[in-house]
């Protein structure tokens, strides 16, 4: 028996719907070969996941989500999984969804009302968007061949030198001067606290003396370090950054002060409290990333 069908089974056996984390509970006492995997431990072993519940959770939500039987109802809260009644394809009912809930957001950036409240469909509609862009495509895929299997550890300079030189040239953040940048990195000795996660270490590396000048290439850091663990890494940038504060005055999903989102500690700590709040724990940290920076680059457009 697949994962899913575990799922399927525990939903056979409840029609009104369970939330995942109930899902998990059953999975736990009815299904214990399920929990506790090797997978599961694998994955927090490596820092993707806090614990074992979390990546139960996780897997949860992706095996329903790819589930043509199983159906998401977010009209609770939080969200009920559901065997699906019969001719109900999931990915049709969330298409329209989507759209209205794409154009909802650009038409509240025209009128000049709040953005719209971050959803699953939301989410759902701009990790959408960002497939269908070729050029960020093939940069994400090239990164992830040099960063992950190429040139996956930081204990040889001429590694070193051309990650920090590829990710400037891609991501245009400004590092003049590469072969301070890439001797700082390799001085650190970054790899065994990449693997922990070790959030001070972007501060760290952000940090760069050129030329008697202190540098704080905060961003490029962040992004340097999720090449290597995107599970664990968000990416922090000025979109992001806009898009979090912007909620926060909105709606205030976490207390912070806009000056927290530079310690990367409390950056990371402000992207899982905005999972927690608009219910998005099953999105990776990628994910969302990617979310708020393509709305964010809609809702805050650099003029040039």
């Amino acid at each position: 028996m697949s994962f899913v069908d575990v799922i399927k089974d525990i939903l056979r056996k409840n029609p009104a719907g369970l939330t995942p984390q109930q899902v998990r509970e059953v999975v736990k006492l009815s299904y214990p070969d399920y929990y506790g995997t090797e997978s599961h431990r694998g994955n927090v072993d490596n820092g993707n996941y806090k614990n074992l519940d979390h990546a139960v959770l996780a897997q949860i939500y992706s095996s329903s989500k790819n589930s043509m039987q199983i159906e998401l109802d977010r009209t609770q809260k939080p969200l009920l999984l559901k065997l699906a009644g019969d001719g109900v394809h999931e990915g049709q009912g969330n298409g329209i969804s989507i759209s209205v809930q794409t154009s909802s957001l650009s038409n509240a950036h025209k009128s000049g009302s709040n953005a719209a409240r971050p959803t699953a469909q939301l989410v759902d509609s701009y990790l959408d968007k960002f497939k269908k862009l070729e050029n960020y495509k093939l940069q994400e895929k090239s990164l992830s061949l040099l960063f992950r299997e190429l040139c996956p550890r930081n204990d040889l300079i001429e590694h070193v030198l051309l990650k920090v030189s590829a990710l400037n040239d891609f991501y245009s953040t400004n590092i003049f001067d590469t072969y301070s940048v890439a001797r700082h990195i390799f001085e650190t000795g970054i790899d065994e606290r990449l693997v922990r996660p070790d959030f001070g270490l972007v501060n760290e590396i952000a940090l760069v003396s050129v030329k008697g000048k202190t540098k704080n290439n905060y961003s490029f850091a962040s992004k340097y370090c999720s090449h290597h663990v995107p599970e664990s890494y968000p990416v922090f940038d000025s979109f992001v950054e806009k898009m979090l504060w912007h909620y926060k005055l909105q709606d205030n999903f976490d207390r912070f002060a806009r000056p927290n989102l530079k310690q990367y500690r409390h950056f990371v700590q402000i992207i899982e409290a905005f999972q927690s709040f608009y219910e998005l724990t099953e999105y990776s940290l990628r994910e969302i990333d990617i979310f708020l920076w393509l709305a964010g680059k809609e809702w805050f457009p650099k003029n040039y």
